[in-house]
């Protein structure tokens, strides 16, 4: 954050000459319109004059603020000068008729359509930003304005311009008379655009006041045509315009600071205008109904109710395409949950959940259930000779066999990074053989075709097991097949090999006891293989990972019992630090891997992984009480993290918990973009973070215990006091 601060701070001292300058050309500006009231106090040429510059200087400040403003705001400033092009052939077209033709009917009708052009461009940039590139929030959109728009328009013509419009000049005036109404609507929806942004920064406040300024120019305009007298007062408020547009032009640059917490959500605050709008509206259709004016009040009436209507249909449908997103989202995270996104195999998780199932029903039933742990041979070749692209595709068409080679009722499941395993409803040790011949044959038998036309063989070593004969319990198989997989690699690659008692109790007791589990490289959530920015987790052993995991898994629960907290709770807490990074599996590889600083958009899909993980948990029943601490666990104590902004008692203690242990956790570790911490360094981090990133009391809690030895701490906890 302070080199956020030091850096903005660094922009305004580089740019200290423009905002210098752009501050004297204001006040120039301004003193030559007062002193145009001195010079020729009846006459408005010289300040009519003054307004052209003006106008025309905002149009090249806008275009200067485009260059160096970023593109999420560059459209908008590339727009300004262009209303100022048609705000200068409105007043300038004005002046040059007044030239040659002393008719005021046509100088204001040449005004308003160049007038209501510009606020026409400036309404469709507003929807713009209210409504995206969606076709069907841009209709509720335009019914939204034009119910603001019969608002305001049924009053102002029915009782100030249709009574005087004959006397003031005919209809030639009635498009600058229709002016203030358009400006209205566009003020309306260019404040609803500002309420929508997702920053707080100067110059948008003062561009929307610069729209308000035109707005009590116009209506000032309409007064001199209806009632008569000068100018001048018009003139003043378009004057003013033009002046804060330089103005917001030059606070490019400035202070940006993150919205906190809205009173209202943007929909609610649309609706709010609308029913206003829709009262305004409709106490007028009244107000003519009482006066005699059947026609009109039923023509209002009619006009407002049959806009509501189409709005209220339009807001069916978006809601509706909301619920197909929604629906499609969820199938896909569904998808996700239980599928490889490389291979189309199950994943891991559906495997565990599979397995005991079988399992189960293999209890009921008395049949046996076999299980292939399949591993490629020399695949770090592939990626090393070939690349990461290539190897995909390798594991792609290894799925493509092995899939061929199982029988119908088979399931095969990607296991790790070049790991395979074929779960056999009643295999015995027979059946495992001959499937897993069946599978290594699959890949043997033809080669595997990569760049430059050259075919490769790739081959594959393959461990079975059998329950219940070789193993009791789920983790007992797994390790009886990892064991027969060692086995066959030991024996030379490209074999199968299926567990027998003697030999899986001698492994357990020999070599296999000193070999490091493999990670399941994706059960991390990252990429494929170990040289991303997270090369240092994927390489690590499974052991070591493991530990890791269980350890902040107990220092979150001690956290919790030290605070008090039910047993209940720190079962959730432990939980939640389990998987509260599972909504990164969502992310684009090339954000997991990538070096260096993330851009902004890349950090916006970053802030969505706790929402992500959140959706994910809540698809297994027994963890849906952890979905709402893993959709909080990046929120921070002082209000400034995400998804939501909360603060203090707004977020979960458990949340909180897990959110010092995931911090505490990530600065302990070695990243690409920064060495592991120290134990002293991170103690003195979480000491800094008190009150702003960290609740006070969790940190203090989670301090009190070391991460050496928090068996003792479970211990004195234990022990009644």
């Amino acid at each position: 954050m302070e080199a956020n601060g030091s850096q903005i701070d660094g922009d305004l001292r580089g740019r200290r000459p423009e905002v210098i300058l752009a501050a004297e050309l204001l006040l120039l500006l301004a003193l030559a319109f007062v002193a145009s009231y001195l010079l020729h106090p009846g006459g408005a040429s010289i300040r009519e004059g003054v307004l052209l510059g003006s106008l025309a200087l905002a149009g090249i400040a806008a275009q200067l603020a485009a260059r160096r403003s970023s593109r999420l705001v560059q459209p908008i400033w590339w727009l300004v000068p262009v209303v100022c092009m048609f705000w200068i052939g409105g007043e300038g077209g004005r002046l040059l008729i007044g030239l040659l033709d002393s008719s005021a009917d046509k100088q204001w009708l040449l005004s308003g359509v160049f007038t209501l052009a510009a606020y026409s461009l400036l309404l469709l940039a507003a929807l713009r930003v209210l409504a995206g590139s969606s076709a069907i929030v841009w209709a509720l959109g335009l019914f939204d304005a034009a119910v603001v728009a019969v608002a305001l328009c049924a009053p102002w013509l029915e009782l100030l311009v249709l009574p005087r419009l004959g006397g003031a000049g005919g209809a030639a005036l009635l498009p600058q008379l229709l002016v203030p109404v358009l400006a209205g609507v566009v003020l309306v929806a260019a404040s609803l655009a500002v309420y929508a942004a997702p920053v707080k920064t100067s110059w948008l406040y003062v561009l929307l006041t610069a729209i308000a300024a035109g707005f009590a120019g116009d209506l000032l305009a309409a007064r001199h045509l209806l009632a008569g007298g000068g100018t001048a007062a018009a003139l003043s408020g378009w004057e003013l315009r033009a002046l804060l547009i330089i103005a917001a032009a030059a606070c490019i640059g400035g202070t940006v600071i993150p919205r906190e917490r809205r009173l209202l959500e943007l929909g609610m605050a649309r609706l709010a205008v609308v029913i206003v709008a829709y009262a305004a509206a409709l106490a007028y259709a009244a107000f003519a109904f009482e006066r005699g004016k059947q026609l009109s009040g039923f023509t209002v009436a009619s006009a407002i109710s049959a806009l509501l209507m189409l709005r209220l249909l339009t807001h069916a449908l978006e809601r509706h395409r909301h619920s197909e997103q929604l629906e499609r989202a969820l199938h896909e995270q569904e998808q996700l949950a239980v599928m490889d996104s490389l291979t189309g195999l199950y994943n891991r998780r559906f495997l565990d959940a599979e397995l005991q199932l079988e399992l189960d029903r293999g209890g009921r039933s008395q049949e046996p259930v076999g299980i292939l742990l399949c591993d490629l041979d020399h695949f770090k070749r592939i990626n090393d000779r070939y690349g990461h692209l290539v190897g995909d595709s390798v594991l792609r068409e290894v799925a493509r066999r092995l899939l061929g080679a199982v029988r119908n009722g088979d399931l095969v499941a990607r296991y790790g990074g070049e790991e395979f395993v074929v779960l056999l409803p009643g295999g015995n040790k027979e059946l495992l053989k001959e499937i897993g011949e069946r599978c290594r044959r699959a890949l043997e038998e033809a080669p595997f075709y990569v760049p430059g036309g050259r075919g490769e063989i790739v081959t594959i070593s393959i461990g079975g097991a059998c329950w219940p004969e070789d193993a009791s319990s789920t983790r007992g198989l797994l390790e009886a097949a990892d064991s027969a997989l060692y086995w066959a690699k030991e024996q030379g690659r490209n074999l199968i090999r299926v567990s027998e008692l003697g030999v899986d109790r001698a492994m357990r007791t020999s070599e296999y006891a000193t070999t490091p589990y493999r990670v399941p490289k994706y059960e991390m959530g990252m990429p494929g293989e170990p040289d991303g920015s997270f090369a240092t987790e994927v390489a690590a052993p499974l052991g070591e990972c493991t530990f890791r995991a269980e350890r902040m898994e107990r220092w979150a629960e001690l956290v919790a019992r030290s605070l008090g907290l039910d047993d209940q709770a720190q079962r959730r807490c432990a939980l939640a630090t389990r998987f509260h990074d599972v909504g990164k599996s969502a992310l684009p590889e090339s954000i997991l891997i990538k070096h260096g600083p993330l851009t902004e958009v890349e950090w916006e899909l970053v802030r969505e992984h706790p929402e992500r993980g959140a959706t994910l948990v809540e698809l297994v029943p027994k963890l849906e009480s952890v979905a709402p601490i893993i959709r909080e666990h990046h929120e921070r104590f002082d209000g400034r993290g995400y998804p939501y902004g909360k603060s203090k008692d707004e977020i979960s203690t458990e949340a909180r918990i897990v959110f010092c242990c995931d911090a505490w956790d990530a600065m302990r570790r070695q990243r690409s973009y920064a060495p592991a911490m120290t134990v002293g360094e991170a103690r003195a981090e979480l000491l800094a973070g008190r009150g702003t990133q960290f609740d006070p009391d969790v940190a203090m809690a989670f301090l009190m215990f070391d991460e050496a030895d928090l068996g003792e701490a479970e211990r004195v906890l234990a022990t009644p006091v």
